[in-house]
């Protein structure tokens, strides 16, 4: 005798997953959403480490053991000194006839000092700029000759980017850089092995200013800034109009919130003992 088909009875399992099914659980994964995506927005504005880093368990690892800082192994500084209140302030792509006179004024009306990543050509270009940026004491670095991004470039176009901004600056102060910033700050291996070689200290940044963006206030740069703040900063700011007048806001927020602001040179003296002798091992081995 003929068996019945029973299969057709069976009722097919759902491809719905069993949250969705009700109601309440609808509602949960919206809130969950909504809450997700409110802490995206504010971790956006008040974060002090790129997506990549936040999400990179190596970071993560380096940072509980405190080896977060200062990387030897590619004399590249990434952050300050978490355990002081102090800051930094470094600026890109000058010198910049346009803007640097007043930066330089309001540096020197708060009393605190800045790193100056400059352009070979622009330092060329300018070098009462060059002598006026040191005379206020503050320093400068190598920001390339022509702010080519060096990830790019031959091995030889490389050595030319790094060095001829270094031959310039000499020419005008008799004086060799030792802190670099790579243009867009991209670089791999070989730009850090190369800039090793040169004898320079790659100095990362923590706080992008965005001043450098289209169409942005002086509130946006002085906002973004001071919501990302914290001990150890490096400040990424420009030599440029925008930064001018969006700095006198910055520089007095820091302060009303404690924070002393040093140059990248006083920030490494101030790593914690190990890292810092490690540093300052480089550079003497270096630059003796």
């Amino acid at each position: 005798m003929r068996q019945p088909d029973l299969s057709a009875a069976r009722p097919r399992p759902s491809k719905i997953p069993p949250i969705l099914s009700t109601t309440t659980g609808r509602i949960s994964i919206v809130v969950l959403l909504v809450l997700l995506g409110y802490w995206a927005v504010w971790y956006n504005n008040h974060r002090t480490i790129g997506w990549g880093q936040t999400f990179n368990p190596i970071y993560w690892y380096r940072r509980y053991k405190g080896e977060d800082l200062y990387i030897p192994s590619q004399a590249l500084l990434l952050h300050g000194n978490r355990a002081l209140h102090e800051v930094s302030l470094t600026f890109d792509d000058g010198p910049h006839r346009e803007s640097l006179p007043s930066i330089l004024s309001t540096l020197q009306a708060f009393h605190v000092h800045g790193t100056f990543f400059d352009v070979g050509e622009n330092m060329a270009a300018s070098p009462d700029l060059v002598k006026l940026t040191l005379a206020d004491g503050n320093e400068i670095g190598d920001h390339s000759s022509t702010h080519l991004r060096l990830p790019k470039l031959s091995a030889l176009e490389r050595h030319h980017e790094i060095n001829d901004a270094d031959i310039t600056f000499c020419r005008i102060t008799g004086k060799h850089m030792h802190l670099f910033r790579p243009p867009g700050m991209e670089y791999n291996n070989r730009v850090l092995k190369s800039l090793m070689n040169h004898g320079y200290i790659t100095v990362s940044y923590t706080d992008a200013s965005r001043d450098y963006a289209p169409g942005i206030t002086t509130s946006f740069v002085v906002d973004r800034t001071l919501d990302r703040v914290e001990n150890g900063s490096i400040i990424l700011l420009h030599d440029y109009p925008d930064t001018a007048r969006a700095l006198p806001a910055i520089i007095e927020g820091l302060q009303k919130r404690g924070y002393k602001i040093v140059t990248i040179s006083h920030m490494i003296r101030d790593l914690p003992p190990e890292q810092r002798k490690q540093a300052e091992a480089f550079l003497a081995l270096n630059h003796e």
